[in-house]
């Protein structure tokens, strides 16, 4: 794999040279995306301006919380973005072609496309990080600042991952833009907010389940110091997303895998 990387940094650099053709449309979607997450941070500041806190949460930790998942999501859509529209190449009949290529099919798909706007993602979530770090006292200790990249690149795995599995069930359906549109996009909503808010059900889906509470929700009572007994299950869970992270790309890439002894041409 590794003697073909040149190959795919040059499909990388085709692909980011192709969505800079059209400057315009990026930048009318960058600033789509902009205010679609700056309206986010609105109704949370209402929320918080009325209510002062949400289950405990404050100004500060919430624009941490709110941080820790745009900005992990910026590096997941960076990365993954061409997974979201996997089916198109199964119906069009391009996958055929990646599979009779001497390299790996899905660095293949990851390579096709580069969302670059992300960079709506990086631009608010690192302002969120730093404004929620700043307003909530966060205390950088060495263990916080070794910890940070190890928890974000957890985070960016469950992403990665969730993006992957939704992907490899194209090989079984043909379509999946439905299950792309509710587990990718939507289920994101269950997050902007603390997951204590729930009930005990809920909570549990969102930690055992559709581990979706390691993205944001649990690294940060680690890196805010809240008072972690009264997390869910176990304290440790603080500090669980880089496992979570690995248990779950590994689980999606298997079901990849498993959907190309599967996938059958569909003949176009």
């Amino acid at each position: 794999m590794f003697k073909n990387t040149p190959i795919y940094w040059k499909l990388v650099v085709t692909s980011i040279r192709a969505k800079m053709e059209y400057k315009v449309t990026f930048l009318f979607l960058l600033i789509a995306l902009l205010f679609y997450y700056l309206g986010q941070l609105g109704v949370i500041l209402i929320i918080l301006v009325k209510f002062k806190n949400i289950n405990g949460w404050s100004l500060g930790e919430m624009a941490f919380l709110y941080g820790l998942l745009v900005f992990s999501q910026g590096i997941s859509t960076l990365l993954f973005s061409s997974l979201n529209y996997f089916e198109n190449l199964i119906i069009e009949g391009d996958f055929d072609r990646l599979l009779v290529r001497p390299l790996n099919p899905l660095l293949q798909v990851l390579a096709s496309s580069f969302e670059l706007s992300s960079v709506a993602h990086f631009l608010i979530g690192s302002t969120a990080l730093y404004y929620g770090a700043t307003r909530s006292g966060l205390e950088w200790t060495f263990q916080k600042i070794v910890f940070f990249p190890i928890a974000l690149a957890g985070a960016v795995l469950i992403q990665g991952g969730i993006r992957l599995a939704v992907a490899a069930v194209t090989f079984w359906t043909t379509r999946n833009r439905s299950l792309v549109h509710t587990i990718v996009y939507s289920s994101k909503e269950f997050i902007l907010y603390p997951i204590s808010i729930y009930n005990f059900w809920v909570q549990a889906f969102l930690t055992l389940i559709f581990p979706l509470a390691f993205i944001n929700f649990y690294p940060s009572h680690f890196f805010l110091a809240r008072d972690s007994s009264t997390l869910l299950f176990h304290p440790a869970l603080q500090y669980g997303t880089p496992l979570a992270g690995l248990i779950v790309f590994a689980m999606a890439y298997a079901l990849w895998k498993a959907g190309i002894n599967h996938y059958q041409s569909v003949g176009n």
